[in-house]
């Protein structure tokens, strides 16, 4: 598919399968859910040999999350060096090279490249994405990321962008429902052991608590582990025989 070919409709009908595409599937993560656009724009740009998703670590490095396309290994920079798509990050603005042969902003970058059958490279930086990413795109070709080009992988990054920040606060949600849940159960299992406390030794509510704070720390076992035990206990018709033990 030649840039000619872009037409209005063909651009619509791209949008309309990166909205699908975006979509989250319960056992999705952040990287397969970027997966999908990295392999997308390997299909639909015009010229593009790869696609990758890179995000900027702690050190100052950087992570490829996604990609696809041809194989490219470790990028030639450590963070020390000028690289575009660190800059893309850092910055948040495009880095281009129109001719890995003849660039001479980032030498090591360009050269990595063209060793590996790269003639040019186009970085957009994600909107939204609060960790700090960037979506980028290569091509055997020289020049082959002009206007056309940059405008329908900027259509790419903005649905990409907005997939990585809902599928990582998706599941940041789902984290904290499975914390919130978690605590929900082991308030109620503590609550139940304390009910079998208070009708077994005639306690209050306060001092059947306590009590199961010192079998706690007595046998230095969590609080709710210790609770679990005498309901598991009074099912199983033992917790006479249990308490009988303290």
């Amino acid at each position: 598919m030649s840039e000619s070919l872009l037409s209005a409709p063909a651009v619509l009908t791209i949008a309309q399968e990166l909205a699908e595409i975006g979509r989250l599937v319960d056992d999705d993560d952040v990287t397969s859910t970027l997966s999908r656009y990295v392999a997308r724009a390997c299909a639909l740009l015009p010229g593009c040999d790869r696609a990758a998703i890179t995000v900027r670590t702690a050190a100052g490095t950087a992570e490829v999350l996604a990609a696809a396309g041809k194989p490219l290994p470790e990028p030639p920079s450590d963070g020390s060096g000028p690289d575009p798509v660190i800059e893309a990050v850092t910055y948040r603005e495009p880095r281009r090279v129109d001719d890995t042969a003849t660039d001479e902003r980032w030498p090591a970058y360009s050269a990595h490249l063209r060793r590996h059958g790269f003639g040019s490279a186009l970085t957009l930086p994600l909107p939204g994405a609060e960790s700090g990413a960037a979506f980028s795109v290569l091509s055997a070709e020289r020049g082959r990321f002009g206007d056309d080009s940059h405008d329908l992988a900027l259509l790419f990054t903005l649905h990409a962008g907005v997939a990585f920040d809902n599928s990582a606060l998706y599941h940041d949600n789902i984290r904290l429902l499975g914390h919130v849940q978690t605590a929900l159960r082991t308030r109620t299992v503590i609550a139940q052991a304390q009910g079998l406390l208070m009708h077994h030794d005639h306690e209050t509510a306060h001092e059947a608590l306590a009590a199961l704070k010192r079998m706690s720390q007595q046998r230095n076992v969590k609080l709710r582990d210790v609770a679990a035990a005498l309901v598991t206990a009074h099912h199983g018709g033992r917790l006479a025989e249990v308490l009988e033990s303290r």
